[in-house]
């Protein structure tokens, strides 16, 4: 009986032994998680690759205009040319272990592709830095800059959106045109003798057309093919080297795990022995009863 209840203990212990050793050696052999850094915050967790398509909502203060000939088939043998204006945007976030030798690429590869620096805002102290930029690339390089942003540090996330602007600069050389016609109009209405009163009110009102017109050139300006450029916006946050398990840390989690889940095989084993003991008295009790009738 000592022997039998011995080896029970022992298979007990050593239940709970493997168990523990099993979870312990998997958080041990766990791949460490980075620690990554948003807004200057420390936050751990595992790295995940942000959409494909998702488009930053953020307002952009920068606009970037570019144009191309469009060849349009016609029904007779000509084809019709028509000047497109788009608007072209890349956006690229990556993160980066190696922050300053990161920064070095990308300055060399601002100069070497001509990108224009538009914006700029660096944010964060050493180990949590991050650096939002906004560059203006000629179109020509604009697919070359992307794919060499692509490289610098770890690539999370790229977007790359083409959007026609043809309507909009037609309308706003159309609403020009009209503006200057209404001007001359009005410059024509000048007449020697006038009341002093009228002529104020429509040297104002021609003022106000004026400043109306010179808002619209600069507008229009943006498209001119001499200030073609495409926009690239990049985002690069500095991360800290991946930290291996702790094994204090590693101890403690395998025995939060293994107790409860052991003391529910104990459990589970000590009510299957004791239904089995019950259903054996009950059936020698029958047994002994149909004996002695």
């Amino acid at each position: 009986m000592k022997t039998s209840t011995r080896n029970t203990v022992i298979v007990f212990i050593s239940l709970f032994v493997l168990l523990f050793l099993g979870r312990f050696i998997m958080i041990m052999m766990s791949p460490p998680e980075p620690v990554i850094t948003i807004g200057g915050i420390f936050q751990e967790q595992n790295v995940a690759v942000q959409s494909m398509d998702g488009y930053s909502s953020s307002p952009r203060s920068v606009k970037n205009y570019a144009s191309s000939k469009i060849f349009l088939p016609q029904a007779e043998s000509s084809a019709q040319v028509m000047d497109q204006k788009y608007e072209r945007v890349a956006t690229l976030s990556s993160q980066s272990k190696e922050y300053d030798q990161d920064l070095q690429k990308l300055n060399s590869l601002e100069k070497e592709l001509g990108a224009v620096v538009q914006q700029e805002k660096s944010s964060g102290l050493s180990g949590a830095r991050k650096l939002d930029l906004t560059l203006g690339v000629v179109p020509s390089s604009f697919e070359p800059l992307v794919d060499r942003l692509k490289t610098i540090g770890s690539l999370n996330s790229v977007t790359v959106n083409k959007t026609d602007k043809t309507s909009e600069f037609k309308a706003l050389a159309a609403k020009r045109l009209s503006l200057e016609k209404t001007r001359d109009g009005l410059r024509s209405l000048k007449a020697p003798g006038a009341d002093l009163a009228d002529l104020i009110t429509l040297e104002t009102r021609i003022l106000e057309i004026e400043s109306q017109i010179q808002d619209l050139g600069v507008s229009l300006g943006d498209f001119d093919e001499s200030n073609s450029l495409c926009t690239v916006e990049f985002t690069l946050n500095e991360t800290t080297a991946a930290v291996g398990p702790n094994i204090l840390y590693a101890l403690l989690e395998a025995l939060a795990w293994t107790v409860p889940l052991y003391l529910g095989i104990v459990l589970a084993a000590f009510l299957v022995m004791g239904t089995g003991v019950l259903t054996t008295m009950v059936i020698d009790r029958i047994k002994k009863w149909r004996a002695e009738s």
